[in-house]
Formats: C-alpha cells, sequence, structure tokens
C-alpha cells in the first residue's frame, strides 16, 4: 500500500477513536439499558468489502451472519467501522441529550466519518471504494482536506460536551460540514 493511503489510514483512524469515544461518552446510559440490537450483518458486510476499511480492522469475516461485529460486550471493530455506524442514532439516545444543541452536535459528531471521506474518487466515498488499486488513485487532496475539518470539528465538540462552551472558529466547521451535509 502506498505511504499516502498508509498515512490516511492513521489520520481517519485517529479521527474515528475520537468520535467513537466522545458518541460513547454521550450515549452510554441509553445504550446500556437498551435491549433492542442496532447492529446488523449486511451492514457490517461493507466493512469486509471495503479494502479502506478492512485495511484499518483487518477481520476476514464477520462474528455472526445475524449481528455481524457485535458481540455480548459490544462491536468487536476498534475501528474500520461504516461510516453509517456513527450515523445511526435511535430515538432513546437523542432523547437522553440534555437539549437540542446536544443533540444536534451528536448527530454532526456521527456524520464526522462520512464528511471526512466523501467524494474521494468522483462521488465515491472513501469506504465505498472496492478495489485497493481505486484506493491509491483516490484524490488525496480532498480527503485529507475533509480529514482536517472534521478533526477541527471533533475537537470543537469534544471541548462543547466537557466544558460547555463553543467556540466562534468550532461553529464556523460545523455549519460548514451541516451545509455540505445538506447539499
Amino acid at each position: 500500500m502506498e505511504p499516502k493511503v498508509k498515512d490516511l489510514l492513521e489520520e481517519y483512524a485517529e479521527l474515528e477513536r475520537g468520535v467513537q469515544e466522545l458518541i460513547s461518552a454521550q450515549c452510554r446510559d441509553a445504550c446500556e439499558l437498551c435491549t433492542a440490537c442496532c447492529c446488523r450483518a449486511d451492514i457490517c458486510e461493507e466493512a469486509l468489502l471495503s479494502p479502506f476499511l478492512r485495511a484499518l480492522h483487518g477481520r476476514k469475516e464477520l462474528e455472526s451472519d445475524r449481528y455481524g461485529f457485535l458481540t455480548e460486550t459490544g462491536c468487536v471493530l476498534e475501528i474500520g467501522r461504516p461510516p453509517i455506524c456513527y450515523e445511526f442514532f435511535c430515538s432513546e439516545s437523542l432523547v437522553a441529550q440534555p437539549d437540542d444543541l446536544h443533540r444536534d452536535l451528536l448527530r454532526i459528531l456521527g456524520r464526522l466519518p462520512t464528511h471526512a471521506g466523501e467524494n474521494a474518487s468522483g462521488d465515491v466515498h472513501l469506504v465505498e471504494i472496492l478495489h485497493e488499486e481505486q484506493l491509491e488513485k483516490a484524490a488525496f487532496q480532498r480527503v485529507k482536506k475533509q480529514l482536517q475539518e472534521a478533526v477541527e470539528a471533533l475537537n470543537g465538540i469534544r471541548i462543547f460536551f466537557n466544558e460547555g462552551t463553543l467556540s466562534e472558529q468550532a461553529g464556523r466547521v460545523l455549519r460548514k460540514i451541516t451545509v455540505l451535509a445538506n447539499d
């Protein structure tokens, strides 16, 4: 794999870890009480089909034909999850948020991996590139820029969840990501 792909993998992995950490902290109470299963094998298969996600998690098969990578202790994928795994929030996890701003920021937080990999090859997302040789021809400049925006947004959201303040700069980045999502 080319060095620029390896660098991108490392940066994306850090973004994904940060997103996962904050989502877990914000949704832990609702998720711990939940008896429903929000994971499905057909969604998890994307993590096996995508050379990018496979390079992140290193797995070759699902844990279960019904629940994909979900086990009794949660998802076994530390990184390399399909972006939809971060974008999905059940109504209970959203209702558990203290106010609309927390809900909005949680939704934006869940969208950051999607934002980072958008239009990596034409209108194809980074994780939807299905051949490694195509992955090496991705629009790296665009993806790196989007990844940096996502990291900046992550840092702003982290400060908000920890300290209750949202800087003007963080607000600008968040608005940009939100506007792009609605195009």
